[in-house]
């Protein structure tokens, strides 16, 4: 089916219905936009799960040395990044694919592997990434509630396959509300997926929710033969503006990727700011510190506020508010005085909002601020 345009009587260009219908992901609200709208100088950004402490000064250096080489392309195959990460994970170059962020890989993906009649599985209330990919490759994506506690209900998942079920999207920790499942309970799945199932396994904050969360299970411990693990170096290595992910499954899974990946992504400079992150441990140690701490403090002062919060694997917390009033009120409060949140509306969860755990001096802005307009 497609939409027509006319104009003066002509047919023009028609656009495909399931483009054409499509809400594309809309991320929070820009500092710059945020001072233009309210003349702020103070700001906290704490809407879209960035790492406020900075990059990684390892990936930075990198980064600087590669600029005297952006005349030329990248390497196509990637051959040096993917195989330090495949040193660092304990795998085979041939196991790791990398792109411009987890979307990108999960871009690939779709190319990949989905064909007429295949469907996605997966639950409400997460990523939104992977609704609007599938709208935008008119992959129908069918979606098992979330249970009572915001948590992936594996069992029902498992129980919603059919014959026409290519791909289950999981996120753990879940974005965005920051729950996870455990070692057992994905043994558990794993046990119950025929093999001809992908499983993707969206880690984009693995490395937080493996610093607090005993029963974590690092995708890559395993390495299921229709599993895809999915990494962004957005979060923990504060490189959300340069565009670098990767993705870890069986070489037969990384080869059909490949063939699909655009030649020189991701760019040359994205490819030494893995290079040089992945070695940064003392940033990662500062990070994961400064998160800790943060989401602590966080939930002193929600109990103090009286709060419905969930506890979080994730370098965020989700608020449940009770009704969308509530939210885009005190969403439009916060804004005012200079703190960026996220409503969750686009998420289907638009009674909830989402904070993110910003440097000592955000989250103190954010929890003052709190208190003022509640």
């Amino acid at each position: 089916m497609y939409n027509s345009a006319h104009k003066n009587g002509e047919i023009m260009i028609r656009i495909p219905e399931n483009i054409n219908n499509l809400i594309t992901y809309k991320p929070g609200k820009p500092i710059q936009e945020l001072r233009r709208d309210f003349g702020l100088e103070k700001i906290a950004k704490l809407g879209s799960n960035e790492n406020t402490l900075g990059p990684s000064p390892k990936a930075v250096e990198a980064m600087k040395n590669a600029l005297a080489e952006i005349e030329f392309y990248p390497e196509p195959a990637c051959i040096d990044v993917r195989k330090k990460f495949a040193e660092k994970i304990g795998c085979k170059q041939e196991n790791v694919i990398v792109g411009n962020g987890s979307e990108g890989i999960l871009n690939y993906i779709f190319k990949a592997f989905f064909t007429e009649g295949d469907e996605i599985l997966t639950s409400e209330g997460t990523f939104i990434g992977v609704y609007v990919l599938a709208q935008a490759y008119n992959v129908p994506c069918k979606k098992v509630a979330i249970t009572a506690d915001y948590k992936f209900d594996l069992d029902a998942i498992a129980k919603a396959v059919t014959d026409n079920t290519k791909a289950i999207y999981l996120a753990n920790p879940n974005n965005p509300t920051g729950t996870i499942f455990t070692k057992q309970e994905l043994e558990n799945f794993m046990a119950k997926i025929p093999k001809h199932i992908l499983v993707l396994i969206d880690e984009a904050y693995y490395e937080f929710a493996n610093e607090v969360s005993p029963e974590y299970p690092v995708g890559t411990d395993y390495m299921y033969e229709n599993a895809i693990v999915l990494r962004t170096f957005s979060k923990a290595y504060g490189l959300a503006g340069i565009r670098f992910g990767y993705g870890v499954a069986s070489e037969t899974l990384i080869s059909a990727l490949m063939k699909v990946k655009l030649p020189f992504e991701p760019s040359l400079v994205a490819q030494a700011a893995g290079i040089g992150a992945i070695d940064d441990d003392a940033f990662l140690r500062k990070t994961l510190d400064n998160y800790t701490v943060g989401l602590e403090y966080f939930y002193t002062e929600f109990d103090k506020l009286g709060l419905t919060y969930f506890k979080s694997s994730a370098n965020f917390v989700m608020i449940d508010f009770g009704s969308a009033e509530k939210v885009n009120e005190l969403n439009s409060k916060l804004l005012e005085r200079g703190v960026i949140v996220r409503p969750l509306t686009a998420f289907g969860l638009p009674h909830c909002i989402r904070i993110t755990v910003g440097t000592p001096e955000e989250n103190k802005m954010c929890i003052e601020t709190l208190k003022e307009v509640l």
